[in-house]
């Protein structure tokens, strides 16, 4: 069966196309997709750097409906709601028997090492996927992904409850982490962004206070917590410089270049004890489920991050514009599948 796809053959050249429905193997499921969200990471990947092969269908924020079954799969999944954890974990390497599969040093990934969501119908394994509860809006569900990494950062950080938080950058994983900090118990939620209309979403949904880039400067904010979730060089050493004693830095924002510190920063980092945190993706047996039902009590709000619908064929184009930033979007979802 021929389905429609966006197909990046190589940086910088793509295309909507029909393509072969995968074959299903033993174990894997296939899905018919719902919604698929573009990750600020798929712009580079489509237009500069390519995937790790190519032809290559990218997408890796999705959920959808189980449409068949491979062997040894359960048919009563069939017709199923379900989100998707794109890494697929080897389940035999030492972090992975650790239970750590996001550390797998052998893993494939959904939409940039083999096929993903911005397709029809996309192929994975019966294990990577997450039954949405009664009540959770599908093309809700399609971001668990970024949602559950917003989660895992905050679990790696340690915030405990009535802590208080800054959050550099207000794209989807800041605001993300604004409103499950939250959810989690923060007395104080501050978001800092460039972009005003990007942090007033955090503010006017009632999940953080906008800080001006003075209150910054000044340094006279002081919180537990701070979130890098940008990865631009310049918004660590932000971070660094309005860090207070014993301040832990979150780093979860992909990095954009190379960071050099000055000596008197180094030397902060050691006299103030600061705590410099990495996070890698999400857990999906504990993480997801955590996040499906917030989102299931209508505590964790995906809508106002929404702020275009495209349809498969919209896909080339809007790469284009948002690579040259005439897009301007929060959260951008390919809807495959319109059931609303």
């Amino acid at each position: 069966m021929a389905v429609k796809a966006f197909v990046l053959d190589a940086p910088g050249k793509f295309e909507v196309r029909e393509v072969e429905t995968p074959n299903l193997g033993c174990g894997e499921v296939l899905i018919r997709v719902a919604a698929c969200g573009i990750c600020g990471s798929d712009i580079p990947r489509v237009m500069e750097t390519g995937a790790y092969r190519h032809p290559l269908i990218p997408g890796h924020e999705l959920a959808g409906y189980v449409h068949s079954v491979g062997e040894g799969v359960d048919e009563g999944l069939l017709g199923m709601a379900v989100a998707v954890y794109p890494l697929i974990p080897c389940r035999r390497c030492e972090q992975c028997l650790k239970g750590l599969f996001n550390l797998c040093e052998s893993y494939d990934y959904l939409g940039s090492r083999r096929d993903g969501g911005f397709a029809e119908f996309v192929l994975a394994p019966a294990q990577n996927i997450v039954p949405i509860p009664n009540g959770v809006n599908v093309e809700h569900a399609a971001l668990s992904e970024p949602s559950a990494v917003a989660f895992h950062g905050l679990m790696r950080v340690g915030l405990s409850d009535g802590e208080s938080i800054l959050v550099l950058g207000a794209g989807p994983i800041g605001l993300l982490i604004c409103q499950i900090a939250k959810l989690m118990g923060s007395r104080n939620v501050f978001v800092f962004d460039v972009v005003d209309w990007k942090m007033e979403i955090a503010e006017k949904n009632g999940w953080a206070k906008c800080v001006s880039e003075s209150e910054i400067a000044k340094g006279s904010l002081k919180v537990d917590i701070i979130v890098d979730a940008v990865g631009a060089p310049s918004v660590l050493l932000t971070a660094l410089k309005v860090a207070g004693k014993r301040s832990r830095i979150l780093l979860i924002g992909n990095p954009h270049g190379n960071v050099t510190l000055e000596k008197a920063l180094l030397s902060k980092v050691l006299r103030s004890e600061l705590h410099i945190v990495g996070s890698w993706n999400s857990l999906c047996e504990s993480e997801w489920e955590t996040i499906l039902n917030w989102m299931a009590k209508g505590d964790l709000a995906i809508e106002p991050l929404i702020t275009h619908r495209l349809k498969l064929e919209d896909l080339p184009k809007a790469f284009v514009e948002m690579s040259l930033g005439k897009m301007q979007a929060v959260k951008a979802l390919v809807i495959t599948l319109d059931r609303r």
